[in-house]
């Protein structure tokens, strides 16, 4: 019994580890030897001791801390009256009431995926509660309206409403869910909306890139938390919604975004009954049901049969103006003090507190009074540790917290407070992980608290501290798992970093902390997709480093790196001298300091950009030296694979590629890379098809190329496509005459580079967009080509020179020929033969024939073609049959059934 299955949720027995729907779920360690135990024991009643000595088996603690974390799961697994988890046995102990489906672990239960559009809404854990009917309208006014904002008081449940229409809206329409709560500067609005459509974007403009996404879509954006950031939100879904027309807007906010065409939907308190009203009506009010439902989730011992205590409920609920969060609040303090007890405390603080807050609306009186009233009834460790909170810009793992709490609470300690915290609901479950969080009300609330203590300088440093923890393990666990699983564990620490990394590089932070935050932080940016973010922090960073102590040490080292690699990816080729001066900077560092690791990161971003501008001589010769220095330290097939092909070298780029493809299928991790939509399978693919075709095995690279243009769609790896689209796949259609293809193909590269700003691949496809025909021969596009030609480097100026073929300038071809180029030198001699004919016909033939002996001691049977059919149209009488039967040799090389347009024009030639 490895895999017990329950609702939508799989638990794994033998790693501790619960899935919703195939996605990982946080709960924390005691919770889970809770759930396992009760689980594994489905129907049968567990007693409390069995269940204390599962979570505690070394210690002896109240029975209060089991209530806490009995809480947790009930919150987490959405129980509630109708759909029911866990019941309390008075007296006896707890069950779990839930089916339960059992698998062993090679036939685990995983869920099948839905069918519905993507979504990355957070689950809402229980029921709604009193608010059907305003879910009802809403759906009916998003039909006449694309901008509907939920609005009301804090405390309100706005949240949990947009988050049940949008629920409702995904099983048709994709739902992307922005949540606001955690920023504090509106410049970050657009790239945190680009990190939740998934895309990598590589310049400062996130806004073109979320427009460019989002025009030809058709999906519902709901941000939430507006109100901090209310004017540049408005901004922001003002343009979206005037350059798209396929896409609808929920915003809640404590006020409307007053933007042209929004409906506003004010939402109300829950209704409450009037004095004297029957217990029968006074159950059907949806105020009372939220509390006998809340009271219910951490206590069983309350019935709520009698009429005394479902009046008392109603007068609770009556004190509280039917305010859910205040009666949530409410809710967790009757398991200890009883309904009785809580009304009487209730009334006299909210009569006082109302009368000494005269201008502040009624309800956020009574919310305010509700708050002061919770936090005067936690203990002193509580207080502080609440406080403490406030810290987490959004959700947080109670190991987190414990470890911001460490210099003064630790252990049972720990546990006591916190448990208490989540029991008294000053600290909720999250809707999305099953992690912690604070309440946007009572977030703020603990703010107050916190720069009321004098301490928080400390708590931001312990903070600080903890992110700096996390990046270290996030940079670890890149290497060992699957993406999803660590985007799902590490993605929201991005919320950390940039809070952490403000408060380090303010007045009253720690200016070495600050930078070293910056320099370990690469994977957590390049996987979030906010590159053109890391490069100015890096910046910023590099420029203050001056006055630290990281002068020299590992932390300069990933800095530069990190700033070469951003100067590379962000900026294009003008800024490739910069950063090859970076990664050189970072190799005498590494070299100094002689670690390994950093060695081969330093060199082997020196390696990528070097590469790019053709240096493949350079770019062999440091991969070997690595390799040789560290044998198996790691893969140096990415870089060779390529490399050797762009020399010339067919049959050792072959063997690279098979060893990157034998890599790629069996390891998560397998290169330097850190991500930036790479995938390693993809490239080597392309390498080994693009070398069929220079080969003459044709039908096999067209099924290579067919293949993996649909697998490159399925994978979404920008990068990996771009490369495999503007090396491979749009050269071989046009090398073959299919311009169709090819020009389609291109449309493809420009639509990636437009979703994901990819600049350096942008300029490949302006450069393309020169040669491949579609209105391309005319002299204003010839003459921009030209000049293209002239200031290109690399393989760029390689690819275009070979595709713009005759109509490359004799000065384009000499640059050319004048670099490491030998994948190619066989048609650049060829197309500089044909520059020659009409001058010296002698010369032509000369360079012809070396052209095609290169290409034949290289196995390039396609330019070998070319340069046959060009001798045969050159050769004089007594030369012709030598050239026929050239020609025929070069043609019996190939593989090819479909019909390409040089095999065609060598056939006609031989007619």
């Amino acid at each position: 019994m490895s895999f017990l299955k329950f609702g939508s949720f799989e638990l794994d027995l033998t790693n501790k580890r619960l899935s919703e729907a195939g996605k990982p779920y946080q709960l924390g360690k005691k919770a889970l030897e809770i759930l396992a135990v009760l689980a594994s024991r489905a129907g049968e009643i567990v007693s409390k001791e069995d269940l204390l000595h599962a979570a505690w088996p070394t210690n002896t603690v109240e029975e209060g801390a089991l209530r806490v974390h009995i809480v947790t799961l009930r919150k987490a697994l959405g129980d509630s009256s109708g759909r029911r988890y866990i019941e309390n046995i008075a007296g006896r102990g707890y069950i779990f009431v839930a089916p339960v489906e059992v698998a062993d672990a090679n036939h685990s239960l995983h869920s099948i995926p839905s069918a519905a559009p993507e979504s990355n809404l957070p689950r809402f854990p229980g029921r709604l509660i009193g608010r059907e009917s305003f879910v009802e309208t809403c759906l009916i006014a998003l039909g006449s309206t694309r901008l509907l904002t939920i609005s009301g008081a804090g405390g309100m449940g706005k949240t949990a409403v947009a988050l049940e229409i949008a629920r409702r809206i995904s099983v048709s329409r994709r739902v992307i869910f922005i949540d606001l709560a955690a920023l504090t500067d509106q410049s970050l609005i657009m790239p945190t909306l680009a990190s939740a459509l998934g895309l990598i974007v590589f310049t400062d403009d996130y806004r073109q890139a979320v427009l460019n996404a989002l025009r030809e879509s058709d999906a519902l954006l709901l941000f939430d938390n507006c109100e901090h950031l209310i004017e540049a939100v408005a901004v922001t879904v003002d343009r979206i919604l005037k350059e798209t027309t396929g896409i609808s807007v929920i915003a809640t906010s404590r006020e409307s975004l007053r933007v042209a065409g929004e409906r506003v939907r004010q939402l109300p308190s829950l209704p409450v009954p009037e004095a004297e009203t029957s217990r029968s009506e006074l159950l059907a009010f949806p105020s009372v049901e939220l509390l006998i439902e809340s009271v219910r989730l951490a206590s069983d011992t309350l019935s709520f049969e009698d009429d005394e205590s479902v009046s008392a409920a109603a007068d609770i609920v009556r004190s509280l103006d039917g305010i859910p969060l205040a009666i949530e609040l409410a809710a967790s303090r009757v398991s200890n003090l009883g309904l009785t007890s809580v009304l009487d405390s209730l009334d006299d603080p909210l009569s006082i507190l109302r009368r000494g807050r005269r201008t502040a609306p009624p309800r956020q009186q009574t919310l305010r009074a509700t708050l002061d009233w919770s936090y005067d009834s936690l203990t002193e460790d509580e207080r502080k540790l609440f406080a403490q909170m406030a810290v987490f810009p959004g959700t947080f793992s109670d190991q987190g917290a414990e470890a911001i709490a460490g210099d003064w609470l630790i252990g049972e300690a720990f546990d006591t407070a916190f448990d208490g915290l989540v029991l008294k609901s000053m600290i909720a479950v999250s809707n999305n992980d099953g992690r912690y969080r604070l309440l946007d009300t009572t977030k703020g609330y603990a703010a107050e608290k916190l720069a009321a203590s004098g301490l928080e300088p400390q708590y931001r440093k312990a903070h600080a501290l903890y992110c700096r923890e996390e990046l270290i393990r996030a940079e670890y666990d890149w290497r060992v798992l699957p993406t999803h699983d660590w985007m799902r564990r590490y993605g929201p620490l991005i919320n950390d970093l940039r809070s952490a990394a403000n408060w380090a590089f303010s007045q009253q932070g720690d200016l070495d902390l600050a930078v070293e935050l910056i320099a370990i932080s690469n994977v957590l940016w390049t996987q979030l997709g906010v590159m053109h973010e890391q490069l100015v922090a890096v910046e910023k960073a590099l420029d203050l480093l001056h006055s630290t102590k990281h002068l020299g040490t590992d932390v300069e080292l990933q800095l530069r790196v990190s700033r070469g690699s951003g100067l590379y990816h962000v900026r294009g080729f003008k800024s490739d001298d910069e950063a090859i001066a970076e990664f050189e900077r970072a190799a005498v560092i590494a070299e100094h300091l002689g670690n390994p690791g950093r060695i081969m990161r330093a060199y082997g971003g020196k390696a990528s950009v070097a590469s790019s501008n053709g240096r493949y001589t350079d770019t062999i010769a440091i991969a070997l030296d690595l390799q040789k220095r560290f044998p198996g330290a790691a893969s140096f097939s990415r870089f060779l694979e390529h490399n050797y092909l762009f020399h010339g070298e067919f049959s050792a780029s072959r063997e690279q590629a098979e060893i990157s493809l034998l890599e790629a299928s069996r390891a998560v991790r397998t290169t330097l890379n850190n991500g930036t939509g790479y995938d390693q399978g993809t490239i080597a693919k392309a390498v080994i098809a693009m070398i069929d075709f220079l080969e003459g095995k044709i039908d096999q690279s067209f099924v290579a190329v067919r293949e993996m243009l649909a697998d490159s769609e399925q994978l979404g790896h920008s990068i990996s496509s771009c490369l495999m689209l503007c090396l491979t796949a749009v050269p071989v259609a046009y090398l073959s005459g299919n311009t169709a293809d090819a020009r389609a193909r291109l449309d493809t590269v420009r639509q990636l580079t437009a979703r994901d700003m990819l600049v350096r691949w942008q300029e490949w496809v302006e450069g393309y967009d020169m040669i491949v025909p579609d209105n391309t021969q005319t002299d204003e596009v010839q003459t921009a080509l030209q000049g293209v030609l002239l200031e290109g480097v690399g393989m760029r100026l390689e690819y275009m020179t070979v595709l713009a073929g005759c109509r490359a300038s004799p000065a384009a071809l000499d640059k050319a020929l004048r670099g490491d180029a030998g994948w190619c030198r066989p048609e650049l001699l060829r197309l500089k033969a044909v520059t020659l004919i009409k001058k010296d016909r002698e010369k032509a033939v000369a360079v012809l024939r070396e052209a095609l002996d290169l290409a034949r001691s290289m196995g390039a049977v396609f330019w070998e073609l070319r340069c046959a059919v060009c001798l045969v149209r050159l050769a004089e009488p007594s030369q012709a049959a030598a050239a026929r039967e050239e020609l025929v040799s070069s043609l019996a090389k190939f593989d090819c059934t479909h019909p390409i347009a040089d095999i065609e024009m060598a056939r006609k030639l031989l007619a």
